[in-house]
This record gives structure tokens, C-alpha cells and sequence, in this order.
């Protein structure tokens, strides 16, 4: 479950939890609104989220598949993207300082692994296409 105390995050998808109609569409409880990909106003996307038309969730998102789909990952899993991730960071780094800096750190715990990962997407927006790719292997494993 989503901590409530979070708020909306702009990069997490979110689903209907009260519905309604935007955008041309009428859509339902559990729907997945898919407001970046329609160009539609961040700041009226947060404020369906405020008034709770709008709500993160994690089953919805496994369900659905969409998101970074991090949650259906664990151990050895994780443990697997991370050095995938890594072997695409060194083929594109030219020295061993330069690769150390910009690496996936890892952890043991599942839930930290998650968050170092999501903080090396975030600072390294260049390898989320092969983020994707190399994701979907894993889950295919």
C-alpha cells in the first residue's frame, strides 16, 4: 500500500479510485490514467489527486503492468538487474573512476535495492530505454 504521507508522486502511475471523465473518456475504479501520455496539466492531475479521484497502487500497477514494475522483482532478481544495468554503464564509460561514479549501487535489502535503483534512473535518464528492456528479460526469467 501506498504511505499516504508521500502524497502524489509525478513519476509513479496512478490509477481511478473515484470515477470520472477526462480527457474525452469516462474511466472507471482501477483504471490506469495514463495522464503523460494524453499531455494532460501535471498541476490538474495533482489536484484529482488531492481531492482523491485519483490514488497509487501497487497491485493495480503489478495487475496492469506498468510502472517500474520493481515491486514483482526480489533477491536474486534485483540482484540480477542491477548487474545487467551495470554491464550497460561500463560499456559506456571510459574509465573504472568514471564507472564507479556513475553505477547502480546495491543492496542486500529488497526495498533499498529498490529505491537505489530508482535514484539511479532518475539521475541517469539516458539508460531507462535499456532499463526497460533489460526489466522485462528479467521478469521473463
Amino acid at each position: 500500500m501506498h504511505p499516504t504521507y508521500l502524497g502524489w508522486q509525478v513519476d509513479w502511475p496512478v490509477f481511478i479510485k473515484i470515477p470520472l471523465s477526462a480527457n474525452g473518456k469516462n474511466w472507471k475504479r482501477g483504471d490506469h490514467f495514463n495522464w503523460l501520455e494524453r499531455s494532460l496539466e501535471q498541476d490538474k492531475v495533482a489536484s484529482l489527486y488531492v481531492s482523491g479521484y485519483l490514488y497509487h497502487n501497487v497491485e493495480l500497477e503489478v495487475q496492469t503492468k506498468v510502472g517500474d514494475r520493481l515491486s514483482e522483482l526480489a533477491g536474486k532478481e534485483l540482484e540480477s538487474l542491477v548487474n545487467l544495468l551495470n554491464v550497460e554503464v561500463k560499456s559506456r564509460t571510459s574509465s573504472s573512476s568514471e564507472f564507479e561514479a556513475k553505477k547502480c549501487k546495491k543492496s542486500r535489502v529488497d526495498d533499498k535495492q529498490r529505491g537505489l535503483i530508482r535514484r539511479f534512473l532518475n539521475s541517469n535518464r539516458w539508460i531507462s530505454e535499456d532499463f526497460y528492456d533489460i526489466r522485462d528479460k528479467v521478469l521473463a526469467d
